[in-house]
């Protein structure tokens, strides 16, 4: 039986490459921004670092703390006991299909009216939205499960939370620019701050030349508005194959087509993937899984257990 899901977990998940490829500029600009905060050779530098380091140590071996940043960082909160009653049995039928260990992960909720939630959860955290636990017949939750699961199949829990802890840093700097852009006096603040660090980045250009690697690294959080978005898009349709892969391809499909049907019952306009955009629109993911379906049908069928 164990060597059966062992098989079956490799037959269907992501490639870990892929994902640790991704999670590379996060760790550049996690770095960056605690360079940027103490400077590299300051005493207060070295002991930022070295707590960053011990805390993500800390997250990995005391799961309690993992259970805070689920509910503090994601951000989820745990299921009601109804809410367990549906999704019991839906995560283990997902969890036979894959060949995964259903007792390996905890499941949580994502209030939010997304099918799926706009980031997943790292570690053994498993979110599922209310939209999708409340409105979704049991076969389509299981497709939706099926999704959030592929993004757990890559990186087992450890390596998952690890690269989490440590791009930290820079996802924190992120919503700080965020919170001061929309503030009127932290703004002009703001611009103040950018205009010195490329007044500094332009001097390291002229005396090393432009065409040394590192200003364009110093250069790159200014790629992140458009790079990261992208990059969770990418993770959403991967994990959209890694269902297909498991026999969920139509009945995902049809849970993003009964999303467009609502919108055209309220007469809402189309949406368009705006550049921000952290989920792929659900009419991409639609024809996306479409062309997979009329490519290879007997795959997004009828999942095998």
């Amino acid at each position: 039986m164990a060597a059966h899901m062992a098989a079956g977990v490799r037959r269907v998940k992501p490639s870990a490459w892929v994902e640790l490829a991704l999670a590379l500029p996060w760790l550049w600009w996690s770095w960056l921004a605690i360079a940027l905060i103490s400077g590299p050779f300051d005493t207060f530098g070295v002991v930022l670092s070295v707590v960053w380091l011990v805390s993500a140590f800390a997250v990995v071996v005391y799961p309690p703390l993992e259970h805070v940043l689920a509910a503090k960082v994601y951000r989820l909160r745990k299921p009601f006991e109804w809410e367990l009653r549906r999704l019991g049995p839906a995560w283990w039928a997902v969890c036979t299909a894959a060949g995964a260990d259903p007792n390996r992960y905890r499941l949580w909720i994502h209030e939010g009216p997304e099918a799926t939630p706009p980031y997943p959860a790292p570690g053994a955290a498993i979110a599922v939205t209310n939209w999708a636990l409340s409105r979704l017949p049991d076969r389509h939750l299981e497709a939706v499960l099926a999704h959030e699961l592929a993004h757990s199949l890559a990186l087992p829990r450890i390596p998952s939370l690890l690269l989490y802890w440590l791009t930290l840093p820079a996802k924190i700097a992120g919503r700080i620019v965020d919170f001061c852009w929309n503030h009127r006096l932290l703004k002009t603040l703001l611009k103040v701050v950018v205009g010195f660090f490329l007044i500094s980045v332009i001097g390291i250009g002229l005396f090393l030349g432009f065409d040394s690697v590192w200003v364009w690294l110093l250069l790159s959080p200014f790629a992140a508005p458009v790079v990261v978005p992208w990059v969770a898009r990418v993770q959403e349709k991967m994990a959209d194959r890694v269902a297909f892969d498991l026999g969920y391809g139509f009945l995902l499909a049809q849970v993003f087509q009964g999303r467009e049907y609502e919108r055209a019952q309220l007469a809402e306009q189309g949406l368009r993937q705006t550049v921000g955009g952290t989920q792929p629109l659900d009419s991409a993911r639609l024809h996306a899984l479409e062309d997979l379906l009329n490519s290879s049908p007997q795959n997004g069928h009828h999942p095998p257990y």
